[in-house]
This record gives C-alpha cells, structure tokens and sequence, in this order.
C-alpha cells in the first residue's frame, strides 16, 4: 500500500484530536480500534499486516487489562501529536506507530532484565498455543517463556487481564 486513503487518515487525525487532555488509556484504545474494524478493507494489507493489524482488530478491548497500562498523559500528548503530523503516505511509520501503541495499552510492562540486551521493562503476553506467560523485551524484542524457553516467532498472543490474573501477573484487589 503506498498511502491510506485521505479522508480514512484524516478521520483518524479528527478522532484522535477530538479526545480530551485527560483521556483514559482506554478511550484511546477504543478509538483506535473502531478505525482499525471500519477501516479493515484498507488495512489488512501491507504493511499493516506485517504489524500484526489482523490480530489488533480481533482484541475484545474489554478484557484487556488496560487499567496496568504504562501509558502516561504526557505519552498521550505524542500520541496526539504524532498523528496530527503523519501524513497518510507514511504507511509503514503509521502502521509501526499504531501498533506500538497499542501494545502499550494491552500489555503489562514489568520490571524484569532482559537476557538478551540487559535493559528493563519485558511486556507480558501469553503463548499462542500454550497459555504459558512469557515476557518480550520492550527494546530488542526478544521474547521467552517464565520457565526460560525461548518463544517460537510469531508464538505470542496479548494476555487478558483475566490471564494476567490467574497467573500471578496481575494481583487481586480486596474491597
């Protein structure tokens, strides 16, 4: 794809403006993906595909656990500005962009070293076929298993916050 159609990218441009200074992680997850599944016919092709958009757009945002996301007011101010800015031809910068963000508002960054670059902060997700927890480093991507195997490529899956739970990821809270 060499450009998302004008009045598909503005739209976009026009929602992510209309949200307010103080959105919630989750707003912006939602208006994220309401473009994503209206937007489909034009997005499930390269390089959006290669982002994982197939994956994105089936996410039942409701059981992610967004609440845990590390996404702070200040990365929502970028967040505005970078889609003001992008223009529509800048495919593949949009479709890295997107996804990014949306990984950071679906998974759980924890405090964990990554044995392959040594630098903090691994995400949690699941493994596809197993269900076991697995971490994936937020800068080389490198992904293993709790046990320490390492991850199959294309083996993960975002976890719900209900996975998150039951694994011991996500603490219960007592009212």
């Amino acid at each position: 794809m060499s450009a998302i159609p004008v009045k598909i990218w503005r739209n976009l441009q026009s929602e992510v403006a209309s949200l307010e200074r103080d959105a919630r992680p989750r707003e912006i997850l939602k208006v994220i993906l309401l473009w994503i599944r209206c937007n489909s016919q034009h997005l499930m092709l390269e390089p959006f595909l290669d982002y994982g958009f197939d994956m994105i757009k089936d996410l039942n945002e409701d059981s992610m656990p967004v609440e845990f996301s590390s996404l702070r007011s200040s990365d929502l101010s970028n967040f505005v500005n970078v889609i003001a800015k992008r223009k529509n031809k800048e495919v593949n910068a949009i479709a890295q962009f997107l996804r990014d963000v949306v990984e950071e508002l679906v998974t759980v960054e924890l405090d964990k070293e990554c044995p392959n670059c040594g630098s903090f902060g691994m995400r949690a997700f699941v493994g596809k076929g197993n269900g076991k927890l697995a971490y994936q480093c937020s800068v080389c991507g490198h992904s293993h298993y709790v046990d320490g195997a390492r991850v199959e490529r294309d083996g993960l899956a975002f976890a719900t916050e209900k996975n998150l739970r039951e694994l011991g990821v996500i603490q219960q809270t007592i009212e």
